[in-house]
């Protein structure tokens, strides 16, 4: 008797990525889940050789630890690229809703709203398979201690949702480091010393509390990027993370002058008096002035801030994230470094 459907999970090295790839047999309509940059090539001719008609790309979520390959399988493909909508990606093609089907020839995947790694994890049930990302892991779950995590909102969805599935369902989260490819509910409930039954939400939130993990090695090229949907021709900075705060250098502000917008926070005296401005900045006073820019601004724009030594422009920066902007950055020594840094040619 012929399958009815097609299964493939594979796995990248580095980030310790799944990616899968499931079908419809007779229709050979096919969707792709957290798929790696990296691996883009190999994904593509798996594909070309299962003779596939690729019509979706999904991300569980906004990734740290890698860069998606959804948007470079969308330009080779024309599959439609989704997450979901709490992820408040512009770049997406179908902001996913809790509830929402795909449907892949005769089969459906079915979204569920599973935060609490991240504010935009997704889990994607389909046949007898549930992939859980990060929320879920073999034996585990994922950090929640950036991304808006939160510990609390984890332990409900996977208590209240993925426990809430068959027991006989199989488990495929988005990594593994350990060897283990899959698990079952029945197993997760018994045996994750996490988020089995028998751990209550106060323990839980207590060893999240606890972990103390470093930040991956890749989250400050990652992130940018999987905001972008993995578009590096998109991507103008790479801001680096300094005490919650994304930071650019005067170089990278000169290598990237007239592709990002440049918001000068000084006063006018400051803007137009001995340090002078960047060419192409705006002049946004911080205070009442800043706070109705911010307001009514795109939050996916990309906004590096200025000022004198880079204080108040940190502070700018700071408050620009709290209004949920996704690409904005501080840049680090103000227009004291800026002039300083005359005297350097950067290949543009």
């Amino acid at each position: 008797m012929a399958e009815k459907t097609i299964f493939y999970q594979l796995f990248e090295q580095e980030s310790s990525t799944f990616t899968y790839l499931v079908a419809d047999a007779l229709s050979r309509e096919a969707a792709l889940i957290d798929p790696v940059l990296e691996t883009v090539e190999r994904d593509l001719q798996l594909i070309r050789d299962l003779d596939l008609n690729l019509k979706y790309v999904l991300d569980t979520h906004i990734h740290a630890d890698h860069i998606t390959g959804s948007s470079e399988i969308r330009k080779r493909t024309g599959a439609k690229t989704a997450v979901s909508e709490n992820a408040q990606v512009a770049c997406a093609d179908i902001a996913l809703k809790e509830g929402q089907e795909l449907t892949i020839g005769a089969t459906t995947l079915k979204a569920f709203s599973t935060p609490g790694h991240t504010d935009s994890c997704m889990s994607f049930v389909w046949e007898d398979k549930v992939f859980t990302g990060d929320a879920l892991l073999i034996r585990g779950c994922g950090r929640t201690d950036f991304q808006q995590g939160s510990a609390d909102r984890l332990y409900d969805s996977v208590h209240g949702k993925l426990f809430s599935l068959a027991p006989a369902i199989q488990v495929y989260p988005a990594h593994d480091y350990k060897g283990h490819t899959h698990s079952t509910i029945e197993l997760e409930k018994k045996f994750n010393p996490r988020l089995g039954v028998s751990v209550k939400k106060s323990e839980f939130v207590k060893i999240m509390s606890e972990l103390k993990l470093a930040y991956p090695k890749k989250i400050h090229e990652a992130l940018p990027a999987n905001l972008v949907c993995g578009d590096l021709a998109r991507k103008t900075f790479v801001a680096e993370i300094k005490n919650g705060v994304p930071e650019v250098s005067v170089k990278q502000v000169r290598q990237n002058l007239g592709k990002v917008r440049l918001v000068d926070v000084r006063s006018a005296e400051e803007f137009n008096g001995e340090l002078g401005h960047i060419p192409g900045a705006e002049l946004v006073p911080q205070g009442e002035a800043l706070e109705k820019f911010l307001q009514v601004g795109d939050r996916l724009e990309q906004l590096v801030f200025i000022c004198r030594t880079g204080r108040r422009s940190e502070e700018a920066t700071r408050f620009s994230l709290q209004l949920g902007y996704r690409h904005t950055a501080n840049m680090v020594g103000g227009m004291t470094e800026w002039n300083n840094d005359k005297g350097n040619i950067y290949d543009i």
